[in-house]
């Protein structure tokens, strides 16, 4: 990565962090409506893990 790929994409840090907050959040909301007796600190470990997985999938090009 260049000097400038990295001082632009450290530009953008609190901009993804902020997506990222919104996407978890999102997903949260979508499990407590689906799962009545959801257990919010269960469901951020799941979350956490499924996009993990998700990035991991799309660093490795698949």
């Amino acid at each position: 990565m260049s000097d400038m790929q990295e001082i632009e994409i450290e530009r953008y840090h609190k901009r993804i962090v902020k997506d990222m907050r919104h996407l978890i959040e999102r997903y949260r909301e979508i499990m407590a409506w689906d799962i009545p007796e959801n257990d919010p600190v269960e469901a951020d470990k799941l979350i956490f893990k499924a996009v993990h997985a998700a990035l991991d999938e799309i660093e490795q090009g698949k």
